[in-house]
């Protein structure tokens, strides 16, 4: 069947890409197997992004030293970043060669270490647009291998894209590997890819309905079901919600850890799912007993929950069998007979409310409240609470600011480094360390602002320091930008910041402002020096949010920086 399958899919990209697919830069007798083959690519990215033919088209980047990337694109709204290897197989069989995979995984390095003079035009076009998703902490990375075959890669070009995967993800998950192959293509076309709604038969458990103002159903819904509709669908479930899956890969861990150790509470810790369907209509299995229901449900869309949904799809795609035993609390609105905007409604609101992060905990600690105090009598604002008109001036400054300032002055390598990884879990718990040794009782208002004005200045002597150094810069750039927090660590080491807890002294007329620019272009190269020289070949970005290489970069450069305090996973 592989074959048929094979014609199928070959008609079908090559229809739904017809003229959208730049061959200007090959051979007469070359066009076709580029055509496919960058078709392909195209396909996976419109396919796994839901962008649009056209989006995606623009997205090809194979040519003459593409360096191993076919596609590349980046989804700013879910901060994802696509790169795509792609191969035409004519005969529906076989594997990319290992050279390719090798040349796949090289690339990807040179792209994180930002070594653009390695890639052609189409590539280096895109600069400003990859850069930023490069410096974005958010963003999270899918590498994948597109070729229509029956077969899945060989051990030695499996284990290659696996050693990338690990040094990626070492110590966070940033980057997922995967294989697109025939079967994978062909399922995707066969689910209506192109815009055709998604239809589902739901099983519910213990449901209830509402017939006013507008009809719904709830109920559980079990893991199994989940990881089939993942399975069939992937984020072609939420083509309605705001936000898709955004990679919140701290949530997805605590999604995960409570399948793994505790799947019968799973209900009870998770918020649940809500979907929206244009009709929705209960089928003969199960009668009137509420015990059971089976609905039939069309033109689907999760608008809320796409988190859970992508989180228990993996975990059940990944072998493991506890997805089974666990129950989601789902939520079934139907449009039908709804005013034209009901719907989307639906969708924002579900996005907008209740949504509480850990930086909205801090606001209970009486600690904050004395800082934020003390500072109005000196005219300072200290913005505490999430607030749409929280503004930074040169007297007002917010939470982000304040941890920032002092997790850099902290001294200390974890916090530091766990800052890099994710801010919030600086806040995760405001009873005890890291939280408590940043904000307690021997931390005055005037300090924290201090420190805020010296951070301020350490990231607009950075700014500077990218401008002269320019994106063609490569690594150098890079560790500018990855390494913000733990050179200024080192400068904060630097400047002796006891002296900024004595109100006695006038900040203004301490020597800081000139040796802040010194030793941050001092510090900037020290570090690159210690990459160079013990780290040649790691990837920057992940290299500053690895506990153990920053404390010995900062051993190489100054040797005197506090120990640190173990991190989570460590």
């Amino acid at each position: 069947m592989s074959v048929i399958h094979l014609n199928q899919i070959k008609t079908a990209i090559t229809k739904m890409f017809d003229g959208k697919i730049d061959l200007s830069d090959v051979k007469e007798a070359d066009k076709e197997n580029a055509c496919l083959s960058r078709s392909v690519a195209a396909y996976t990215v419109h396919y796994l992004s839901q962008a649009e033919p056209d989006v995606a088209a623009k997205a090809i980047t194979d040519g003459y030293e593409d360096n191993g990337l076919d596609a590349i694109h980046y989804d700013p709204w879910e901060r994802r970043f696509y790169l795509v290897q792609s191969k035409w197989m004519h005969s529906g069989t076989g594997e990319p060669e290992n050279g390719d995979i090798k040349k796949f995984v090289g690339g990807i390095s040179d792209l994180f270490n930002l070594n653009f003079d390695r890639f052609n035009a189409k590539i280096k076009n895109n600069k400003d647009l990859i850069v930023k998703a490069l410096n974005d902490p958010n963003t999270r990375y899918e590498a994948i291998i597109a070729y229509p075959s029956i077969n899945k890669l060989f051990l030695p070009s499996a284990r290659d894209l696996d050693d990338l995967a690990k040094e990626m993800n070492d110590p966070t998950e940033m980057l997922t590997v995967t294989e697109f192959v025939q079967a994978d293509l062909y399922r995707s076309l066969t689910a209506g890819v192109s815009g055709e709604p998604i239809n589902l038969d739901v099983h519910l458990k213990s449901w209830g309905h509402l017939d006013a103002p507008h009809k719904a159903i709830y109920g559980q819904v079990d893991g199994q079901q989940i990881t089939t509709w993942w399975t069939s669908n992937r984020t072609r479930l939420f083509a309605k919600n705001l936000r898709g899956v955004l990679g919140d890969t701290d949530v997805n861990a605590e999604i995960r850890d409570t399948i793994d150790k505790r799947p019968d509470n799973f209900w009870y810790y998770n918020n649940g799912l809500t979907l929206v369907a244009k009709t929705v209509k209960k089928t003969a299995v199960g009668g009137g007993d509420t015990g059971y229901g089976v609905f039939h449900c069309e033109d689907v869309s999760i608008v809320n929950g796409a988190q859970t949904v992508a989180a228990i799809g993996k975990y059940g795609e990944s072998g493991k069998q506890n997805h089974q035993k666990i129950a989601v609390q789902l939520r079934i609105i139907s449009l039908q007979d709804s005013p034209a905007d009901f719907g989307e409604s639906v969708t924002k609101t579900n996005n907008r409310q209740n949504k509480i992060e850990n930086c909205d905990f801090v606001a209970l600690d009486p600690e904050q409240g004395r800082i934020r105090t003390e500072l109005a009598l000196d005219k300072i604002e200290y913005h505490i609470l999430r607030e749409e008109t929280a503004a930074r001036t040169e007297t007002a400054f917010d939470l982000v600011e304040s941890t920032t300032a002092l997790a850099c002055a902290s001294g200390n390598v974890g916090t530091v480094v766990q800052l890099k990884r994710e801010i919030g879990k600086l806040w995760e718990n405001i009873e005890k360390a890291p939280y408590k040794e940043l904000f307690n009782g021997s931390v005055t208002g005037l300090y924290v602002w201090r420190c805020v004005q010296v951070q301020r200045k350490i990231d607009q002597e950075l700014d500077l320091l990218l401008k002269d150094l320019g994106v063609a810069a490569g690594r150098d750039y890079g560790v500018a930008v990855h390494g913000n927090r733990l050179i200024a660590a080192l400068v904060f080491d630097a400047i002796k910041i006891k002296d900024f807890k004595d109100p006695g002294n006038d900040l203004a007329a301490l020597p800081v402002s000139q040796e802040i620019s010194t030793l941050t272009s001092e510090y900037h190269g020290r570090v690159r020096n210690v990459l160079a020289e013990d780290y040649a070949n790691a990837l920057v970005p992940t290299l500053f949010k690895n506990q153990t290489k920053c404390k010995n970069v900062i051993e190489k450069c100054t040797g005197i920086m506090q120990p640190s305090l173990p991190l989570e996973g460590h």
